[in-house]
C-alpha cells in the first residue's frame, strides 16, 4: 500500500514562517545591524566612482593627541578631492569643501538615513547633528555623474 507522500510531509513554507515569527519575537535583529545591511545595500550602484580616504587624522601618529579635537578626513577620486571635517565632535557638526569647487549636489548617508544639499560656489558643505557610526558622502554632478566616499566611522 502505497502512502500519499504529499499528505504527510510537512508544508516547509509554513514551517519555515512560523519559526521566522518565533525567532523574530524571541532574538529581534538590533536596528544597527539593519541599517547597516541597508547602508550595505546601497553599494550595488556600482556606476557611482569610489573616492578612496587617503588621509584620516585618527590615524595619525603625534606625540600627543587631543581626543576632543577636530578629526580631518580628505577623500580623492579622479578629478575631485572631498575635504571633510568634524569641526565640533561634541554637537557633532560636519564641514567639507569639493576641490575644485563646482555645481552639485551632497548627500550625507548614514545609518539614521540621508540628509542633502546643494554646495555654495566654493564647494562648501556643512551637516549638523551627525548621527555616530558609520556614514558616506555622496557627490552628484548637474550631470548626473556621482561620487561616493568609503563608509567610515564617526
Amino acid at each position: 500500500m502505497a502512502r500519499d507522500r504529499q499528505s504527510t510531509e510537512p508544508d516547509n513554507d509554513a514551517l519555515q514562517e512560523l519559526l521566522s515569527i518565533g525567532l523574530q519575537d524571541a532574538d529581534p535583529v538590533p536596528e544597527h545591524v539593519l541599517a547597516a545591511a541597508r547602508g550595505a545595500w546601497t553599494w550595488r550602484t556600482i556606476d557611482q566612482e569610489l573616492a578612496a580616504l587617503v588621509f584620516d587624522s585618527a590615524t595619525e601618529l603625534s606625540g600627543v593627541r587631543d581626543r576632543g579635537g577636530a578629526r580631518q578626513l580628505t577623500f580623492q577620486a579622479p578629478g575631485l578631492e572631498i575635504e571633510v571635517m568634524v569641526a565640533d565632535p561634541a554637537t557633532r557638526r560636519l564641514v567639507g569643501q569639493l576641490v575644485p569647487a563646482r555645481p552639485a549636489t551632497v548627500e550625507l548617508e548614514s545609518t539614521d538615513g540621508t540628509l542633502g544639499q546643494e554646495v555654495d560656489r566654493f564647494g562648501r558643505f556643512t551637516f549638523d547633528a551627525v548621527p555616530p557610526g558609520p556614514v558616506r558622502i555622496s557627490v552628484t554632478a548637474p550631470d548626473g555623474s556621482a561620487i561616493a566616499t568609503d563608509w567610515v566611522v564617526l
